[in-house]
């Protein structure tokens, strides 16, 4: 087993070269043209030269995902912006929070405020607490925590299922339900505990882990389903046989961290996660792809940012705990990373989405992917930045 000493030397070329490009280029550029200073809102994506795009509708997640990227770089020194985020923050709730006087939080509206989709999802909700987790982290008032508790009344009250869990949103978009949404609940839980000390936010977090254990995780094969019934079945058909490569790391990071927090032992469940998207994720070219079926086999071989980002991260957390080939998984990702999405498009900037054969698959940058991008940098700076014991 390598130790921490020369892991971190083996990983600092990357987390240098990552990390200068995320405080020259992209937070200059996220916090600059992807900023509408006129209403105090991020925008919610580019052009690939790098100027806003006036007609898309905001989201409320782009908003939350920003105020953790923003409050995740003040904490580490990266960008100063503490008024960017007090602002932002003040607009989130302001615009997307009961702006049509019903309880919960809007999914989207228009620049001028007006609402654009007043669904309440889970996926949104649970990113409010990631965003009030990193703003209280960052030196933002604790008295956001209220918010996340009355978001997480909503979700109780409104999108709670009875057979576990939650169903995605109110009204339901269609029958199914995703693990995706449970996953990041489990984040913006730890986040909040972590910002706050205060354990009942822990003791959440528990409850999203042994749902995970019961009905997502599918030990025979050892994935993650993404799609399920109301009684948190797996789908019939291919629908039920789809895994994503990119959130089986994601679970895998998102569990070592629960086990660090709780002493609750994962270690079965990121073997058969890791194995399987180690075996089967990648492509020819060393990149993710989207879609898997159990059986490993390729469903969707488009390939994104993020899984590179979670890719990264979940090996980051294995190469500590000295799984062989983890360290060069995460230094052969960094440079694909580079190569692939971030030298292509205007500095600080991504091309978000590759085709099947390597080509650009989309002719805008969404605001969304920073919060993938600046964890997975938070994580990579840390260990490459290791002193010896």
């Amino acid at each position: 087993m390598q130790s921490k000493q020369i892991i971190a030397e083996r990983l600092k070329p990357a987390a240098t070269r990552l990390r200068a490009w995320a405080i020259d280029q992209a937070l200059p550029l996220w916090a600059g043209a992807g900023y509408d200073r006129t209403h105090g809102r991020f925008e919610e994506r580019l052009t690939l030269d790098g100027r806003p795009i006036a007609d898309a509708p905001q989201r409320l997640i782009v908003q939350a995902r920003q105020i953790y990227s923003y409050g995740l770089a003040a904490r580490r020194g990266w960008h100063g912006g503490r008024g960017l985020i007090e602002e932002a923050y003040a607009s989130m709730l302001r615009d997307f929070h009961r702006p049509d006087g019903r309880d919960g939080w809007v999914f989207s509206i228009a620049r001028d405020g007006t609402v654009v989709d007043a669904t309440r999802d889970l996926y949104s909700h649970a990113f409010v607490l990631l965003g009030v987790a990193s703003y209280v982290n960052a030196g933002g008032s604790r008295h956001a925590l209220a918010v996340a508790d009355e978001t997480l009344a909503f979700i109780d009250g409104h999108l709670r299922a009875p057979s576990g869990g939650y169903f995605d949103a109110l009204p339901r978009p269609d029958t199914m339900r995703r693990q995706n949404p449970h996953m990041h609940m489990l984040e913006g839980l730890l986040a909040l505990w972590s910002s706050s000390g205060e354990r009942r936010y822990l003791d959440r977090a528990e409850t999203i882990f042994e749902l995970f254990a019961a009905h997502f995780f599918q030990p025979d094969r050892g994935v993650l389903g993404e799609y399920y019934d109301d009684h948190l079945v797996r789908m019939a058909g291919v629908t039920g046989d789809i895994v994503e490569p990119g959130h089986h790391y994601e679970w895998v990071w998102l569990l070592r961290w629960f086990e660090r927090e709780s002493g609750r032992a994962v270690g079965p469940y990121v073997d058969g996660l890791y194995r399987h998207a180690d075996r089967h994720g990648y492509d020819g070219d060393g990149l993710i792809m989207d879609e898997l079926l159990r059986d490993g086999s390729p469903h969707k071989s488009s390939r994104r940012t993020w899984p590179v980002t979670e890719g990264i991260k979940a090996n980051l957390a294995e190469a500590e705990l000295g799984r062989v080939g983890a360290v060069e998984r995460v230094i052969a990702l960094s440079d694909r990373l580079h190569e692939h999405f971030f030298a292509t498009v205007a500095p600080g900037g991504w091309m978000d989405r590759l085709d099947e054969q390597g080509c650009p698959a989309t002719d805008f940058m969404p605001a969304s992917t920073l919060y993938h991008v600046l964890c997975m940098l938070d994580e990579l700076d840390r260990c490459a930045s290791e002193e010896p014991a």
